[in-house]
Formats: structure tokens, C-alpha cells, sequence
């Protein structure tokens, strides 16, 4: 077990053999939104660049609530040239001008009463749908809506056969973390479940300083064009984080503290406060998987004046 110091900056290549790869700043990227989903869950996102996150996803869900904060965010003038595809959720939360507006531009609006899965995770189920089946996905888009009101969206889930040729799909959750901890830990505990059932999707909680991931149990190639993107310091912090039920064996390779056969847990040394120090990528070769966090600059995902209102 050992600990290297590199130096700032570092070129570090994609590892060999089988390996995820990961790109949590795609949404910087211009050239091209495939496979990309935006979720907007009940809480504030008026101090994000939401235009930009929008303009860089395909497929745009609001989480019952979410549909209010997408409605307010934007003035009447604009609001209509930003119209989610899906609404869902218990609609304990959605104003009824709000759905109705949605609904009369063509939003489909998919109500899921059950109690035993959160707003948010009926947005991932419908984005799960969306990319696993072409069948099914014409059932979200059928104009008559013949999902089941109470659970129909994890029943349609059930039909999805895996595979793991499945490309990946990039979710981008806006504030799903930094509001009430137990739904906070909730969020982090859907990291986890999904990159064992859905390893394809990959899930990237937004704040107004970082991003928020799961990398997977094995070798993971953390990729992006360059640290300027999403950064202007030389060495962007980053952490890996073991907050899984698991200790974790880490090997590293592109960090400013790279590590070698390192044991992490919460009862024992947690990596954090490390950095980035390969120009385009790092590699991650753990035993379990583990939580990453890197850290952005506030500028890249938030504006002056960023709501429309």
C-alpha cells in the first residue's frame, strides 16, 4: 500500500483490457447530445445554467414537482421552447396549470401513485424504458397512455431484457444533492443500485461545485478533452469516496496522489481532497465500486441571471 505525488500535469492513456468509461463534463461538449437525459427534480435549480444542460440532452424529464421549477424558471415569452417530453411522479407536488400547460404542448404526462419508489426514481425507470426497449418506448410515447397509474412504469421495466450491449446513456440530475441528507443519502444510494442492475446508465448529480458519480467495480477510465474545460486550476480536487457497504482495494493512476493497492473505507482514510493531474483522463482500478467527485468551476454550471423569470 503506497502513496506517489505526480506532478501537475500528466498524460495518461485509456488502460488496456476491458474497462468503463465515463464522461462526466459531456454536457461542455457542443458537438452533440445522444444518449444524454436531463432529470429535474423539487429543488431549486434557478442558479443553474439549465439552458445549457438542456441544449446538451436529448431527453428531458421532470419528477412531479420539477415540472413547477421548469414552469417558474422560465418567462412566457420563452417557456414554451422548453417542453420535457415526460412528466411523472405521484403528483403530490405538480401545480394543475402547470400539468395542464405541459400537457396542451405535448408533454407526456405519466402519473405513478406508488409509494414504494421516489419522484426520482420514475424519471430514471422512464429513461430506463426510453433507451432498453424500442417496443416499450413506443408504449411511453402511445398518445392514449395505457401505463398502469399506480406502478406501470417498473412493471414495463420488468419486460426489459438485459443487455449488456446497451450503449451508455449519460443522466445529468440537477440539485439532487445538498437538500434534506436523507434524501441526499437516498440519491447516493441509487448510484450504487443502478450501477449493479444498469451499468449503462450513468448518473451525474450537478451542484453548483462539483460532480457527483459511481465508478464501477474493476478499471474505469475517467475521461474528458481537457481540465480547462470544466476547470481553471492547474489541479481540479477530486475525491473517491467509499461510501458503499464495502471496503475498497484502489489503484490509481492520473491522480496528484495516485494510489497503489490502497485500502478505504469510512472507518479507516478516505481519499479526498486529492486532484487531477492527467491532461485528459485518470484511471481507477477498484475492487468495489466507489463514489467520485470532482470538482467544477462555478461558472461552468451556473450564469448571472440564470432563470428567465
Amino acid at each position: 500500500m503506497s502513496v506517489v505525488e505526480r506532478d501537475d500535469d500528466m498524460v495518461v492513456e485509456p488502460p488496456e483490457g476491458q474497462y468503463q468509461t465515463i464522461e462526466p463534463f459531456r454536457f461542455l461538449d457542443t458537438s452533440g447530445s445522444d444518449n444524454c437525459v436531463l432529470i429535474l427534480l423539487n429543488q431549486s435549480f434557478a442558479k443553474m445554467n439549465l439552458i445549457r444542460f438542456w441544449n446538451a440532452t436529448e431527453l428531458h424529464i421532470c419528477a412531479d414537482g420539477g415540472a413547477n421549477r421548469l414552469y417558474d424558471f422560465f418567462s412566457d415569452s420563452t417557456r414554451d421552447s422548453y417542453i420535457p417530453e415526460f412528466i411523472t411522479g405521484d403528483f403530490d407536488s405538480i401545480r394543475d396549470e402547470v400539468k395542464e400547460y405541459y400537457a396542451s404542448k405535448g408533454s407526456r404526462i405519466i402519473e405513478q401513485s406508488t409509494q414504494y419508489a421516489t419522484d426520482f426514481m420514475k424519471a430514471v425507470t422512464i429513461a430506463q424504458i426510453w433507451y432498453g426497449s424500442a417496443d416499450l418506448k413506443q408504449t411511453l410515447l402511445n398518445s392514449s397512455n395505457t401505463i398502469d397509474s399506480h406502478d406501470g412504469l417498473v412493471r414495463l421495466v420488468e419486460k426489459i431484457k438485459k443487455d449488456q450491449s446497451l450503449l451508455p446513456v449519460h443522466l445529468y440530475i440537477l440539485s439532487a444533492l445538498g437538500g434534506r441528507f436523507d434524501q441526499t443519502i437516498h440519491s447516493i444510494s441509487q448510484l450504487y443500485k443502478l450501477n449493479e442492475t444498469d451499468s449503462h446508465l450513468r448518473l451525474l448529480f450537478i451542484t453548483e461545485y462539483d460532480v457527483v458519480f459511481v465508478l464501477s467495480r474493476g478499471a474505469n477510465f475517467v475521461s474528458y478533452k481537457s481540465k480547462s474545460v470544466f476547470s481553471s486550476s492547474s489541479v481540479p480536487t477530486c475525491g473517491l469516496l467509499p461510501l458503499g457497504s464495502s471496503q475498497v482495494t484502489i489503484n490509481s493512476y492520473g491522480l496528484k496522489y495516485d494510489v497503489y493497492d490502497w485500502e478505504s473505507s469510512m472507518t479507516t482514510q478516505v481519499s479526498s481532497s486529492n486532484g487531477l493531474s492527467g491532461t485528459k483522463g485518470v484511471v481507477v482500478r477498484i475492487s468495489d465500486p466507489l463514489v467520485m467527485n470532482i470538482e467544477i468551476d462555478s461558472s461552468r454550471v451556473t450564469a448571472e441571471n440564470s432563470s428567465e423569470t
